[in-house]
């Protein structure tokens, strides 16, 4: 450990809290009590859909903060990202896992006050399946079709293949009524969205805000919270500003603002593991990387504890699964890969490795916070034993355009995967079976990655543990780390953080 401190230290230097700038951007009038006392709430979300939020089209987190309040889906995530009950009150699969039957709940009706039926939750994914500009789509790949049945009380979905996580495949498609998306197109339903949840739509200014407003008439239990304005705050320092300064309630921070508000009484932090991980991706047709041993020497050089007490400031959790601890996958009983230099020497000298260049390429902004430091700190652990690190950082947007485009990533990259499924089918499916992410063509673990989809329960964990132990051995992607998403909260507001990091206020107060 004494070792790693001392590569560390360079790293943290850097990583001190930021001052607040003054913010002139940010809302007014947050935490203003309504006429029946439920409150008005203002949440600074860091950026917003790119195209008009359409939740058949748009799949962002920005825009599934707005559908998971206005609408609702078969089966929803909990804030612990547990599977629950929502418009349908309980689902079965066939004995081989390609159908599943959802029987749905009954009474529930749109905001305009029309009836929910088998109708409009057939037309919703069937439109998701004809429409290829869809970033639903991607989850629906293996959907064949969707039918109601006979009398309109159940849902059936064909699938053409073994599928068990299916259900957590049905979290992603927010049931929208077929006459009103019919009568106005995508453009005019993003503009003027009618759903059945808990809260329904006010206004939407390009650029500033979203605005919803509590569904008085709700099939379930109502929220406190009367009205909840979304501002797009894309500056950390302001987002922070506004809660301080009481015109946000609750905004998204990052590790190395905690330190300077952590005794301040005006904020109060919470915070979650993420349903994330951040990870090395490894070309392993690259160089030096086609050696298996050269591999496990990086795997054993990175001290993952250090880089999440130093860098992070303690707020994540190391890890060596590609599945997060929140995510239906993680194995309690695969570890932590060792921190071993002195191992990774060995492995390199066995390798013949003669100090060949290795890329290690990262984005300087984005979606990983304190990326280029967590770059950094790989660097030192790498050079440590020997391994020569040649840095390539580079704006989100083109690392992405590589990584998910071009994708021929150099050697190391760093990167991250947040299943908003809480599955983890997704992450496994791209890092070792034809994603973007995978450059080990290695049919031992496309195989895993089948045999979950085939098996449910305790078996389907321990399949999962399988792919973790295998790739560990080979080096054929590094996990690093899930990080604490953490977040400047009103101190009069009673919110809990989503594991998935979404927006909802089912069990949200002021006092």
């Amino acid at each position: 450990m004494q070792i790693a401190r001392r590569i560390l230290a360079a790293v943290v230097a850097t990583g001190s809290v930021l001052a607040l700038a003054a913010c002139s951007s940010v809302a007014s009038g947050a935490g203003d009590a309504s006429a029946d006392g439920g409150g008005s709430l203002v949440v600074a979300q860091v950026t917003e859909p790119e195209n008009a939020p359409d939740p058949i089209i748009d799949g962002s987190l920005a825009g599934y903060n707005y559908y998971y309040n206005i609408f609702d889906r078969l089966v929803m995530l909990d804030a612990d990202g547990t599977l629950q009950p929502q418009l349908a009150t309980d689902w079965e699969p066939n004995e081989d896992f390609t159908q599943w039957t959802f029987t749905l709940r009954q009474g529930v009706t749109f905001h305009d006050g029309s009836d929910l039926t088998a109708e409009d939750v057939v037309f919703t994914y069937q439109t998701i399946l004809d429409s290829p500009d869809s970033a639903i789509l991607e989850y629906m790949r293996v959907l064949e079709g969707v039918r109601a049945s006979d009398d309109g009380t159940q849902v059936i979905f064909d699938l053409n293949a073994p599928f068990s996580p299916w259900p957590s495949i049905t979290t992603t498609a927010h049931i929208v009524p077929k006459a009103v998306y019919e009568a106005l197109g995508s453009e005019g339903f993003a503009e003027a969205p009618v759903g059945s949840g808990p809260y329904e739509f006010v206004s939407r200014t390009r650029g500033v805000d979203y605005v919803i407003q509590r569904n008085d008439d709700y099939w379930g239990e109502k929220p406190s919270i009367e009205r909840v304005t979304f501002q797009t705050i894309a500056d950390e320092d302001a987002r922070l500003n506004g809660v301080l300064s009481g015109s946000v309630d609750v905004a998204l921070i990052s590790p190395n603002q905690v330190a300077g508000i952590e005794n301040d009484s005006s904020v109060e932090l919470a915070s979650r593991v993420s349903n994330g991980v951040t990870f090395l991706g490894v070309n392993t047709q690259a160089g030096a990387l086609t050696d298996v041993r050269v591999r496990q020497a990086i795997v054993h050089a990175i001290d993952r504890e250090s880089i999440v007490e130093n860098v992070l400031s303690g707020r994540g959790e190391a890890t060596s699964q590609v599945v997060a601890r929140t995510v239906t996958g993680f194995d309690d009983a695969v570890g932590v890969a060792s921190y071993d230099p002195e191992l990774s020497r060995t492995l390199l000298a066995e390798a013949g490795y003669a100090g060949e260049p290795i890329a290690l390429e990262y984005a300087t902004d984005g979606r990983i916070p304190l990326s280029t430091e967590v770059a950094q700190a790989v660097q030192g652990f790498l050079e440590a034993v020997g391994i020569t690190v040649q840095m390539s950082g580079m704006d989100q947007a083109s690392l992405s355009t590589r990584i998910y485009g071009t994708q021929d990533m150099k050697g190391l990259f760093l990167n991250t995967w947040a299943p908003s499924t809480m599955d983890g089918d997704m992450p496994v499916t791209n890092m070792f079976a034809g994603g973007a992410n995978d450059y080990t063509e290695s049919a031992a673990a496309a195989d895993l990655v089948a045999q979950q989809r085939t098996v449910g329960g305790d078996e389907r964990i321990g399949v999962f543990g399988q792919l973790a132990n295998l790739n560990i051995e080979q080096g054929q992607l590094i996990p690093l780390y899930s990080a604490e998403t953490v977040y400047a909260v009103n101190p009069d507001l009673t919110w809990t953080p989503r594991a998935d990091g979404l927006f909802t206020f089912d069990a949200t107060s002021f006092s």
